[in-house]
């Protein structure tokens, strides 16, 4: 996985005759790309110019909050160093009673494994489907506590960890350790995120293809816009607990065997964090 950089905008003093000191960006892991996209140094700005600098910075927070493969603020996992012709399945958003042990049962039927990101408070509420989860050899992963999506974008450091260390708490007394993983909600994210996630130990992980089953129930459409995606070592993005997965994942293992690719689950050292461009 590729390290984390940032950079130090340079310090230049104001022009003279502006009236005004210089004003410095923050330093949020940025990289020189993104500095160029943002067209704003450290140099100070004549007063005029302050409405516009404004704009841009805001967009240049934003974009990379609810861009879940976006690099600017840290390292996202958008796919995996694969042996051969392997992809990994992902599905967000359980467990979930009718459609988990569907999932399980379908995944078995195809030798597939797959990494469940479930969310703390339904683990507590059925720890035996995360048990089934874990003996059928698939990998389980935090997807935060309550899954806050509309809201997860602006929450302080002290509400992120609180996310992030419920859901591992919850997971941990089910199964007996913590997941090594983790998928913010909807792959939001915001200038906290990476630093806690550090502390912890935990990569973030997003995903190199998806089929927008969250909110779509075309499944024809959901499948198409999964496999115009797929590649060796490619990320599938899929949700459960939607009313879709039932009908969806038997068809996309299908299309996925018939192309030649095994659902494999790739251990930490093949995990990459800034490869080729991901798909939104």
């Amino acid at each position: 996985m590729q390290a984390e950089r940032s950079l130090e905008p340079p310090s230049t003093p104001a022009a003279p005759g502006r009236g005004r000191a210089g004003w410095r960006l923050p330093r949020l892991g940025m990289t020189p790309v993104g500095w160029t996209v943002l067209g704003v140094s450290a140099a100070a700005l004549p007063l005029g110019y302050w409405p516009v600098a404004f704009v841009l910075v805001h967009v240049w927070l934003l974009y990379p909050m609810l861009r879940g493969p976006c690099q600017w603020f840290g390292p996202v996992v958008t796919e995996f160093r694969p042996a051969g012709r392997e992809v990994w399945l992902t599905i967000d958003d359980g467990p979930d009673p009718v459609e988990t042990p569907a999932i399980l049962a379908e995944l078995a039927a195809h030798d597939a494994k797959a990494t469940f990101f479930v969310i703390g408070a339904k683990a507590a509420r059925w720890p035996e489907l995360i048990r089934a989860i874990q003996a059928a050899g698939h990998g389980l992963g935090n997807h935060t506590q309550r899954h806050p999506h509309r809201w997860f974008w602006c929450h302080s450091p002290r509400r992120i960890a609180a996310e992030v260390d419920d859901c591992a708490q919850t997971l941990a007394a089910i199964t007996g350790a913590a997941p090594p993983l983790f998928r913010s909600p909807v792959g939001i994210k915001n200038i906290f995120v990476h630093p806690l996630l550090r502390a912890r130990g935990l990569p973030l992980v997003c995903w190199t293809t998806r089929g927008l089953d969250g909110t779509s129930r075309n499944v024809r459409a959901i499948v198409a816009r999964i496999l115009k995606r797929v590649r060796p070592g490619a990320i599938i993005l899929l949700h459960e607990g939607h009313g879709t997965a039932q009908e969806t994942l038997p068809r996309l293992l299908g299309h996925l065997r018939q192309d030649g690719y095994r659902c494999v689950l790739p251990p930490a050292e093949r995990l990459l964090a800034a490869g080729r461009p991901s798909t939104r």
